[in-house]
């Protein structure tokens, strides 16, 4: 199965998680089925850290569109406070971003275990610089939403972090499942006393393991980046609409 096909079960599988979420939340199996999306991307988002020739327009593709969808969330924040009721200070910061802050770690880790790639002095600094800098950003912005009522919600940041840089670490595929196992083993368990049906996130790993390596027509590459926006301003519209009626 080739990277294209296994992205656009993640596409599906994440459409009917937000369809759920947004206008059947008591329709349990949407959010079950949904539960596979993510740990699709992430081990991709690893893949291309380890892979992509072009990092800067990769992690700034990633980047800006999270940038876009976070000001999205904002509005609609605003929007859903002004007409449906509803009043929700803490941002839940959009998978994107939370993607584009693993990506330099994967780029560096990527490069300390590829053996064509030097890997010195320089490139550990600036490894052991992003993780100080991501472990204070996950301490700081919780905290400020606590003590001010205003800030992001980065409960499970870390886990879906390790889920990326466990894709980048290895490039022999057992190595890279087993490793991709183990994260998405963490994941859940940091997720589950809230989201009990998180277990069914480990329905990504066989499908992971029919991975051929293949990238599939690249005629599609950019679609699956504009999906994950597209979808959500649209669902977002429609939640908007029915909240009026």
């Amino acid at each position: 199965m080739n990277r294209n096909r296994l992205k656009l079960i993640g596409c599906v599988t994440m459409l009917i998680d937000h369809v759920g979420l947004l206008f059947f939340p008591n329709v349990l199996i949407l959010r079950v089925i949904g539960r596979v999306s993510m740990p699709i991307f992430a081990f991709f988002i690893g893949e291309g850290c380890r892979f992509s020739r072009h990092r800067k327009k990769y992690f700034l593709t990633v980047f800006l569109l999270g940038v876009g969808c976070q000001l999205a969330y904002a509005m609609w924040a605003l929007l859903a406070a002004g007409y449906a009721g509803i009043r929700s200070p803490v941002w839940d910061l959009n998978i994107l971003l939370c993607f584009a802050l693993a990506m330099p770690g994967g780029f560096l880790l990527a490069d300390a275990t590829l053996p064509d790639k030097a890997f010195g002095a320089k490139q550990k600094a600036l490894l052991t610089l992003w993780a100080a800098g991501v472990a204070v950003l996950l301490g700081v912005l919780p905290a400020m939403q606590k003590n001010y009522g205003w800030g992001l919600d980065l409960k499970y940041e870390l886990p879906v972090i390790l889920l990326c840089l466990s894709s980048a670490a290895y490039g022999e595929k057992r190595m890279k499942l087993l490793s991709f196992g183990t994260a998405l083993l963490i994941y859940c368990a940091f997720a589950f006393v809230e989201i009990p049906f998180i277990w069914a996130a480990f329905a990504s790993l066989p499908l992971m393991c029919l991975y051929n390596g293949e990238p599939g027509s690249r005629k599609f590459k950019y679609a699956f980046y504009v999906f994950y926006p597209a979808h959500l301003g649209l669902l977002f519209l429609i939640y908007a609409l029915v909240s009026l009626l």
